[in-house]
C-alpha cells in the first residue's frame, strides 16, 4: 500500500513560500528518500454538544423572554422600599437568572437565613423568597435600633423564632412589590403565608421540578450586605409565556408616552404677571397704610416691564392697550436686558 502523504496546512504553506522566496530551502534538490519529519499534533478537546446545549438551558432569560425586564423592575421598587422602611440607603441589583431543580435550589441556600412562602394568586405552586444570614442580620440590626456606623455582623446561627417574627414585616412588604411589577404582565395577588429557617419544611412543588432562580445583590450605603433569592417553578410563569413576549412591544410603546407628555405639557395653562416694579415693606409699615397713601415702587415708565410666567422672570414687555383693553408688548427676553423694538403683543 502505498503511504499517504500528509497534507500541508494553510499556516505551514504559507511558511514553506516564505522559506522558498528567502532561499533557506532549494527548489533544485530534493531528496525523496529522506523521511517526512514527524508533525505535531494540534491539541484538541471533546466536544459534547449535549452539555453545550444544557449550558445554554440554565439560562433563565432564555427559558423565558424578558423576564429581566419584570425582575429589574422589582429590583428597584424593593430598593425604595427598603429604605423608605429602614431609613437607610438601600440599593437592590438583579445579579442573574439561573435554571435547576426544585431541590438543588433548597440545597444551594447552606440551611443558612431565612425563607419566605408566598402564594401567588391565580397563578399556581406559588414563589419562594431567601434572606442569607448576612441580609437577616443586617436587616434585624437596624430594626432593633444600631446605629449607622456599625458594621453588619453575619453570626454562624441560625435565625430564632424572635428574629424570624421581626423578618415577616420586611418579606410582607415583597407582596407589594412583586405584585406591582408583575401587573404589566398579570395582575396577581401575593400572599406572605409563611416564613421558614429550617428547609426541609419548605415544599411548594416536587423535588425534580424546573424552577428559575434569580439572585438579588442587597447594598447597603453602597456595601455588599447580603444576598437574596427568588425562586420560582418555571410552570408557574410558563402560561404567560406569550404575555412575555409581548412586553417588549409594550415597553417600545412606552416611549411614546415622552411625546404624549410634551403635547399636554404645551395645553396647561400658566399663570402670567406684568411686573411694573417691587417695594420691601415691614410689616409694620403695612399695618399703618391708610386709604390715600402712596406706595413708591422706584419704577421708572420708560423701563419696560417684568414678564412673570409662574413667578419666574421670562421676558420684558411694554405696557399699553388693544381694543380698549389693557395689554402689553412683549420686547424681549430677561436676558437681553435692553429688549428689542418688535414683539409679540
Amino acid at each position: 500500500m502505498t503511504p499517504v502523504e500528509p497534507i500541508l496546512t494553510k499556516q505551514e504553506i504559507a511558511e514553506l513560500l516564505a522559506a522558498i522566496r528567502a532561499g533557506r530551502i532549494s527548489t533544485d534538490l530534493i531528496d525523496t528518500d529522506r523521511p517526512w519529519p514527524p508533525r505535531q499534533a494540534t491539541p484538541a478537546s471533546n466536544l459534547d454538544l449535549f452539555k453545550v446545549y444544557e449550558r445554554f438551558r440554565t439560562s433563565g432569560e432564555l427559558r423565558l423572554p424578558n423576564l429581566d425586564i419584570i425582575l429589574d423592575s422589582f429590583a428597584r421598587k424593593f430598593s425604595t422600599c427598603l429604605t423608605n422602611v429602614m431609613l437607610r440607603n438601600f440599593g437592590v441589583e438583579r445579579e442573574d437568572i439561573a435554571t435547576t431543580d426544585f431541590q438543588q435550589s433548597l440545597l444551594d441556600l447552606n440551611s443558612q437565613g431565612a425563607v419566605g412562602i408566598y402564594s401567588i394568586s391565580p397563578l399556581k405552586y406559588g414563589c419562594l423568597f431567601h434572606f442569607d444570614t448576612l441580609m437577616a442580620f443586617t436587616l434585624l440590626e437596624i430594626m432593633l435600633g444600631s446605629s449607622q456606623s456599625n458594621e453588619p455582623l453575619a453570626l454562624n446561627r441560625n435565625l430564632t423564632t424572635i428574629e424570624i417574627s421581626l423578618l415577616k414585616s420586611v418579606m410582607d412588604d415583597i407582596c407589594t412589590e412583586l405584585a406591582n411589577a408583575m401587573r404589566p404582565v398579570i395582575d396577581i395577588r401575593v400572599l406572605l403565608s409563611k416564613v421558614e429557617n429550617n428547609f426541609r419544611l419548605v415544599s411548594i412543588v416536587e423535588p425534580d421540578t424546573e424552577v428559575l432562580v434569580t439572585r438579588f445583590n442587597i447594598r447597603l450605603a453602597g456595601e455588599l450586605c447580603g444576598q437574596m433569592r427568588f425562586i420560582i417553578p418555571y410552570l408557574t410563569l410558563e402560561p404567560l409565556r406569550e404575555k412575555f413576549k409581548a412586553l417588549a412591544t409594550i415597553t417600545q410603546g412606552a416611549n411614546t408616552w415622552t411625546d404624549q407628555i410634551v403635547q399636554e405639557t404645551m395645553e396647561m395653562e400658566t399663570l402670567a404677571v406684568a411686573r411694573s416694579g417691587l417695594v420691601d415693606m415691614t410689616i409694620r409699615e403695612i399695618l399703618a397704610l391708610q386709604p390715600g397713601d402712596i406706595v413708591d415702587l422706584q419704577y421708572n415708565p420708560d423701563q419696560p416691564l417684568t414678564i412673570l410666567v409662574e413667578d419666574q422672570p421670562l421676558f420684558q414687555a411694554i405696557a399699553g392697550e388693544r381694543n380698549g383693553k389693557k395689554a402689553f408688548h412683549v420686547t424681549g427676553t430677561t436676558i437681553n436686558r435692553l429688549g428689542g423694538i418688535h414683539g409679540n403683543t
